[in-house]
């Protein structure tokens, strides 16, 4: 009985009217609805969605959103006021349309018609929620180990925590997303002998750390970056460009200094390699606290948390820089 009337009550505040207001609760749209993004020029954006329904809602607003992601480590959210220049507008049509042929034209197109127009007021808000796109077989780094075997071990050999808890060298990057783990400039995919031969389990000087995570693959007391002995022959970072241990050999028998124990001379080399990735990010988003006002009477839509969908944005040789 208790949760019948708890039921009833929460019914009744969704389909109460107050001097004109109503609210809406049977959207055909949520937060797990696909959304379009079209981007205009002085970083105006549009995200939008056509319902199958004829429903056309469109957020069109000013935010960088690459600023929230581009050497960033873990994503979060991050909201958008509503305003004069972050608005919502939200149309019954009378037929159907493809979303980017109606929103992403600066002159929408005549047709189909609007039945009715709601557009928002000052107040609310917009928030985003950002997770990185994941899934069994995903390498964000490209370094030949797939994300999920990118997290810590515990005694039994089972993976444990997230991919943001393993950071091997200490850079501040995890190893998902650091193309160099052990911070050696030799690229974890050329240790683990490239992507169609990886063999995790190289370790050259038998110490039980693989090389693509150890500093020191020889175990000479030098550390593989410190026998890159040309390193800085043309300059220093940013003019030079030759940081490769794997180019010196002085004995020339064949195999570099950094794999050789007999070699150990040294030179200080705290240069590293650019770190760079692509990424995917899916963002979730919500309207939050916010009024839609017909343009053709008083009527209102009242949204106190309404699950708008997700899109979709990718990063492109992105430089994460933390070390």
């Amino acid at each position: 009985m208790t949760r019948y009337l708890l039921l009833l009550a929460v019914t009744l505040i969704f389909l109460s009217c107050d001097d004109g207001d109503i609210i809406v609760s049977d959207f055909n749209f949520n937060e797990e609805s696909k959304l379009n993004l079209c981007e205009f020029e002085n970083n105006r954006k549009v995200l939008h969605i056509i319902t199958e329904s004829n429903e056309a809602i469109a957020f069109t607003f000013q935010q960088n959103i690459a600023e929230n992601v581009i050497n960033v480590i873990s994503p979060s959210r991050f909201s958008v006021p509503i305003n004069n220049s972050n608005r919502i507008n939200f149309r019954r049509l009378d037929a159907n349309e493809d979303s980017n042929d109606y929103f992403c034209k600066e002159i929408p197109p005549s047709r189909p018609n609007v039945l009715e127009e709601y557009v928002s007021t000052t107040g609310g808000s917009v928030e985003f929620t950002i997770t990185r796109a994941s899934g069994s077989n995903v390498d964000t780094d490209g370094d030949g180990i797939i994300d999920l075997e990118e997290r810590q071990v515990n005694e039994n050999g089972d993976f444990t925590g997230t991919v943001f808890n393993l950071d091997t060298d200490g850079d501040g990057i995890p190893n998902f997303l650091d193309i160099d783990d052990d911070n050696d400039n030799i690229p974890t995919l050329t240790e683990i002998g490239g992507q169609s031969a990886s063999d995790k389990n190289l370790d050259t000087d038998g110490d039980g750390i693989p090389n693509y995570l150890d500093p020191d693959d020889d175990g000479d007391g030098v550390i593989t970056r410190y026998e890159d002995l040309n390193a800085l022959d043309n300059g220093t970072p940013p003019i030079q460009t030759d940081l490769n241990p794997r180019d010196d050999d002085s004995n020339q028998d064949g195999i570099p200094n950094y794999l050789d124990a007999t070699i150990s001379e040294s030179l200080t080399v705290d240069y590293f390699r650019d770190n760079i990735v692509s990424r995917r990010f899916n963002i979730t988003v919500v309207f939050n606290n916010i009024t839609l006002k017909n343009t053709a009477s008083e009527k209102t839509i009242r949204l106190n948390s309404q699950g708008f969908g997700v899109f979709t944005i990718s990063t492109s040789n992105e430089i994460l820089s933390f070390r």
